[in-house]
């Protein structure tokens, strides 16, 4: 593993479909930093008493609804047991949906929540991070770290065991897929100068 964390300038290079690695990612990168938020969630976990602390859903709760509510438990239970850091709502739409605030310093960094039912090296379905940089350059600056974190549960009828958390530190060397999109709507067709005919 390198010593970078991925960049914002990376992550548009993602984007453009050039994985290449940024100059602008973190000096501290894998060393210290991420070391210090490992420690505090390592510490928080166990403390939550998870085993124990059951979530409930409505037996016909979708899956997107699941993974929505186990997100939010996972947020506010662990909130209460972290020391140096917390998890908080990155407002607007897009990607991330919440960031991770360094309490000393305030310093934040991206955190993006997925949640599922197992964590399957051998599965490839996409897990989506963003196909825009817009929300990132409102809120980050460079160099922006990116973190993802993975909450597995267990469902037992209407019971939700939360079972562990993967975190991964993001890097100009994670391999990611590159899909790039282009997409119109009404609202903005209606405003083009291009030629239009209605008949």
């Amino acid at each position: 593993m390198s010593n970078k964390w991925i960049s914002q300038a990376t992550i548009k290079n993602y984007l453009r479909g050039k994985i290449s690695r940024s100059p602008t990612s973190s000096p501290l990168g894998i060393g210290r930093r991420p070391r210090l938020i490992v420690a505090d969630f390592r510490a928080a976990i166990p403390s939550c008493g998870f085993s124990a602390n059951l979530l409930t859903v409505l037996a016909t709760a979708s899956n997107q609804s699941i993974g929505n509510k186990v997100a939010d438990f996972l947020v506010s239970t662990v909130n209460r047991q972290l020391r140096s850091f917390r998890i908080e709502n990155c407002s607007g739409a897009g990607y991330p949906d919440k960031v991770l605030r360094r309490l000393a310093d305030s310093r934040l960094f991206v955190f993006e929540l997925k949640a599922t039912s197992e964590f399957d090296c051998n599965d490839s379905n996409r897990i989506v991070l963003t196909s825009s940089s817009q929300k990132l350059r409102r809120y980050f600056s460079s160099p922006i770290n990116h973190l993802l974190a993975t909450a597995c549960y267990r469902l037992d009828g209407t019971q939700i065991e939360v079972q562990n958390l993967r975190l991964d530190f993001l890097e100009p060397t994670t391999p990611v897929n590159v899909r790039l999109e282009a997409s119109v709507s009404q609202r903005l067709l209606a405003r083009g100068a291009h030629a239009n005919f209605t008949l």
